[in-house]
């Protein structure tokens, strides 16, 4: 049996058969007069409230000025309302009728008809087969889609174009703070031909002024950690970036920025929100600057607000998955279904973007091993980023103690917490962690670093918790980490780490 042309015989008949299904259903209903494309648009613009058109637009993944002839059409017919909105008149949405909303309840029904009847057919243990198949099967084609995209490259990682400037290596190290990734572990990373991330988040801990002068003291911190970085790659062939990461949640976000911008940094990377003014802070076009995004309607509202505003788009996108450490992008509710559509968002966020021009794909969350970043490229990633995998290295400049914890944590101790600025953390359970979940601990002092976080209500204070881990103290102190942190079992080089991921 030629199993190639059996399948391809199976799935073209397949396809054909539903299709066919699908327009016979529709020309015996009372809708007689749609198109299986008109059903469908309806469905996406869905029963519930009104859309607007770039709304549905990004639903089909159709342009917008595709989807207004449709509309048109579908207007016409009575199955859309089509409105502007009140408030403000530019904006136009749109909402089926009675007799849309008729529409899709009975093209519903006959896709519920039509799966009962195939499943009526199966035993559980043959529908749980054919589950497994299908899904791998749509997973094969998606990642086809993908390599349209891409280009049909080697899975590997190599050289990729952010606008004018080239990185040799796309492996980006985690901005890791408070205090873990400064000037040490930036530069030997931008040595090794990747992008070294300086964590801005409380920079400044060890300054003598920090408690009175706590701005002042973390963007002198700052300034002085880019330029040791920048002075220890000078004259390195080859070499990577130096790029800072600077929480949308920070207190005094825009002036960290500037500040980092005046001392020659190469990227700014921004999360923890929507950077929607990071632009504006940045000013100097030369400085590369990269979101943070969750998902591919983030990616989408980024793009748009800085096209609007600032005439400029992202430089890359950065993808970080619920298995990253420190502050995650996700709800706590959100973290199991956001890991187990992992790998579908890649492929739709790498959709979102193909228009950009040099705009890659750098993909974070639980990649430790050659075999991650494979996988991740394979899904629509140009590249990766690490934080977990570098905090046990030599170059890693947080204290050995903190280290120590990672290869010590057993992977019952990786835990998600509830930080005091409302977002969930991914952490190693520490015996601070355990006094946590008995009581609140309250705050000594309050240096106003997040904007979310209230001090009287806050169940202790965040800053002093990873301050406390920097300087060794694991007993009092907060250890973010990813989901991997349990598989380190040795202090490393960044080189080794590089020559892993690469050969």
């Amino acid at each position: 049996m030629d199993i190639t042309k059996k399948l391809n015989d199976i799935l073209v008949s397949l396809f054909n058969s539903v299709l066919k299904m699908e327009e016979d259903a529709i020309k015996n209903s009372s809708n007689h007069n749609l198109s299986i494309t008109e059903v469908h648009t309806l469905a996406a613009i869905g029963t519930g409230k009104a859309k607007t058109m770039t709304q549905v637009a990004a639903n089909l993944k159709i342009s917008v000025s595709t989807l207004t002839t449709a509309i048109n059409k579908l207007v016409d017919k009575k199955y859309v309302n089509r409105f502007r909105v009140p408030e403000d008149r530019r904006i136009v949405k749109i909402e089926l009728t009675e007799a849309g909303i008729e529409a899709v309840k009975e093209h519903e029904e006959f896709h519920r008809r039509m799966i009962n009847d195939v499943l009526a057919e199966l035993n559980e243990a043959e529908q749980e087969i054919l589950l497994n198949s299908l899904d791998n099967l749509h997973d094969f084609f998606k990642r086809q889609r993908i390599r349209a995209i891409k280009g049909d490259v080697p899975v590997k990682l190599g050289p990729i174009r952010l606008g004018d400037v080239t990185i040799p290596v796309p492996i980006f190290q985690g901005g890791m703070g408070i205090g873990v990734s400064l000037s040490r572990l930036s530069a030997a990373v931008a040595r090794c031909g990747g992008v070294g991330v300086i964590s801005a988040a409380q920079i400044g801990f060890n300054e003598p002024d920090f408690y009175s002068n706590p701005k002042e003291a973390n963007i002198r911190a700052l300034k002085r950690n880019i330029r040791e970085a920048k002075e220890a790659i000078k004259d390195v062939p080859d070499k990577g970036l130096i790029a800072v990461n600077i929480m949308c949640a920070s207190k005094n976000y825009e002036e960290y920025v500037e500040a980092a911008v005046d001392a020659g940094v190469d990227m700014v990377i921004s999360g923890a929100g929507l950077p929607t003014s990071l632009p504006g802070a940045v000013k100097n076009n030369k400085v590369k600057i990269v979101p943070i995004v969750s998902s591919a309607r983030a990616a989408a509202l980024i793009i748009k607000s800085w096209t609007k505003k600032y005439n400029r788009v992202p430089d890359a996108i950065l993808f970080e998955g619920p298995q990253a450490g420190g502050h995650l992008g996700f709800k706590e509710e959100q973290l199991e279904d956001a890991q187990e559509h992992f790998y579908e968002t890649i492929m739709e966020i790498k959709e979102e973007i193909e228009d950009l021009q040099d705009c890659p794909l750098i993909v974070a969350g639980g990649i430790y091993t050659k075999e991650d970043v494979q996988k991740v490229l394979s899904y629509g990633a140009d590249g990766v980023q690490l934080g977990t995998r570098f905090v046990t290295t030599e170059e890693c400049d947080v204290h050995p103690n903190f280290k120590q914890a990672y290869l010590n944590a057993k992977e019952e101790d990786m835990v998600v917490i509830k930080s005091p600025v409302g977002m969930p953390g991914r952490a190693i359970r520490t015996p601070f962690i355990d006094r946590v979940e008995d009581g609140r601990i309250p705050p000594e002092k309050c240096n106003r670093c997040l904007t979310p976080c209230k001090a009287e209500e806050a169940p202790y204070c965040i800053t002093q918790a990873l301050i406390n881990a920097a300087r060794g103290d694991i007993e009092h102190g907060l250890v973010f980490s990813g989901s991997n942190a349990y598989r380190a079992q040795k202090i490393e080089t960044v080189e080794e780490i590089f020559r892993e991921l690469t050969t």
